[in-house]
């Protein structure tokens, strides 16, 4: 009976127009705006790793200098995007695309794509994720909203009831029809899509994305079905169901960021800053001042050397300050780091929970886990360049500390291209689809929970199913 009752209703949208017209339209322009973000996102690519080979000729060719000297030319880090990263650009089009490495300092990532753009999280964005995760669930509130209010207005429900029809089995048959009405419309553009993908190795993000997108529509057929047999006509039907949609793409996550960002706002650049640069001045607790910690340390090198004056010492005095002095100042960078990025992991918590009541913010958090384009790949990659920051600055200054004796002019040029070529170069390796599976843990349990909840409802409305 529930296969018939699929079966018709899927007749029923086939013979639709609305099916075809709004369904075909929609898999083109997703198809359009993929393969546009595609080509965007090719060629950015192909920029990020021009600009990244010319920045290494630039260092590698430096000419003579002082090793310090040379580690302030800098470096910048790039970081790779993934081709999941064309669907769903996630907190990328907010944050830096490179970290400019220096000695003595860490900084925020440079360049972002939207660096003018109000703080938000990115929703509205025409991307193909909008149109996957917004315009989708628009055309099945349009194509289902009358799926059980049609029979009501005329008349069969009441004799499909008189015939013994139970409710459970036409709820359920409507869900499945209208499931299966979409699938058809839509899945070439997906398997397109997911071709395009796999092409450019995200296969396994690319199905576990696909699986997430089935549970997704899922949760929006059965809020439809659900819908559609709790109203008294499909005009009342419509209009609730496109009051779900604007709440809970639009208003529900907006306020929430809103709220959140209210209640536990991160500090400013400015505050930031000023407290690193304190902590380094002032000391931690109970180190002392910047002052007096530099006396400490002469203080002991003077004595593991038994030597009456700095002048003395068989190794570069300065670059052996340098060390010291950058080794308190990466522990203070590491401190205040470590404090703002769980400032944000506690605002992306909060924001999940803040709008559990739309599965459309899981669902975002899911793609952006997949695409690499989430705070904790953020956090993987800035970790990642900092530890080559601090190795290719300590490398940089060990040699300068080897190459020359006590209190050797900072002016001093006795490194070549020789020197600057043997650095080993910035690779960095994006963490695998276990971690994006790890970050977005809680999204995925939010996702399965609408998903039961939807076909619970849907259920419990058909026991109460009146004509």
């Amino acid at each position: 009976m529930i296969a018939a009752i699929a079966s018709k209703e899927l007749r029923a949208l086939l013979r639709d127009g609305r099916l075809w017209g709004l369904g075909l339209v929609l898999a083109l322009l997703l198809v359009a705006v993929l393969a546009s973000a595609a080509h965007q996102h090719r060629t950015a690519e192909q920029q990020r790793i021009g600009v990244e080979s010319a920045a290494r000729q630039q260092w590698d060719h430096q000419g003579e200098r002082n090793p310090h000297r040379a580690a302030h030319f800098g470096m910048y880090a790039f970081k790779p995007q993934s081709a999941l990263a064309s669907v769903e650009p996630g907190i990328d089009a907010q944050t830096g695309q490179a970290l400019w490495l220096e000695p003595h300092r860490r900084n925020m990532a440079l360049f972002a794509p939207a660096a003018d753009a109000a703080p938000s999280i990115g929703l509205g964005d025409f991307h193909p994720a909008f149109v996957l995760l917004a315009l989708v669930p628009l055309l099945i509130a349009v194509l289902g909203h009358g799926s059980v209010t049609h029979e009501r207005e005329q008349g069969t429900l009441r004799m499909l009831q008189a015939c013994g029809m139970r409710g459970s089995a036409l709820v359920l048959g409507k869900w499945l029809g209208l499931c299966a009405g979409l699938a058809l419309v839509l899945a070439p553009a997906l398997l397109a899509s997911g071709w395009v993908l796999s092409a450019r190795q995200a296969l396994p993000e690319a199905l576990l994305l696909v699986l997430a997108l089935l549970m997704y529509y899922a949760v929006w057929a059965a809020v439809t079905v659900l819908v559609s047999s709790q109203c008294r006509s499909s005009r009342a039907a419509l209009l609730v169901l496109l009051a779900l949609w604007v709440g809970w793409v639009f208003i529900v996550p907006r306020l929430a960021a809103s709220a959140v960002e209210s209640a536990a706002p991160l500090p400013t650049g400015e505050q930031f800053w000023s407290r690193i640069q304190r902590d380094i001045d002032q000391g931690l607790p109970g180190d002392g001042t910047a002052a007096e910690r530099m006396q400490a340390f002469d203080r002991r090198l003077l004595a593991q050397a038994g030597a009456a004056r700095l002048q003395d010492l068989p190794f570069g005095v300065n670059a052996r300050r340098r060390l010291y002095r950058d080794a308190y100042a990466t522990r203070v960078y590491a401190l205040h780091f470590e404090q703002l990025w769980r400032a944000q992991l506690a605002q992306q918590q909060a924001l999940r929970w803040a709008t559990a009541v739309t599965p459309y913010a899981s669902m975002r958090a899911i793609g952006s886990a997949l695409a690499g384009t989430d705070l904790a790949h953020r956090r993987h990659f800035e970790e990642a360049a900092e530890q080559y920051r601090q190795h290719y600055t300590t490398l940089m200054d060990e040699w300068d500390m080897n190459a020359t004796q006590g209190m050797t002019s900072f002016e001093s040029r006795y490194a070549g291209n020789a020197q600057w070529q043997a650095m080993p170069e910035w690779r960095y390796t994006p963490p695998g689809t276990g971690f994006s599976l790890r970050s977005s843990q809680a999204d995925w349990g939010l996702l399965a929970g609408w998903l039961v909840l939807a076909l619970g409802a849907m259920g419990w409305s058909a026991r109460r199913l009146n004509p």
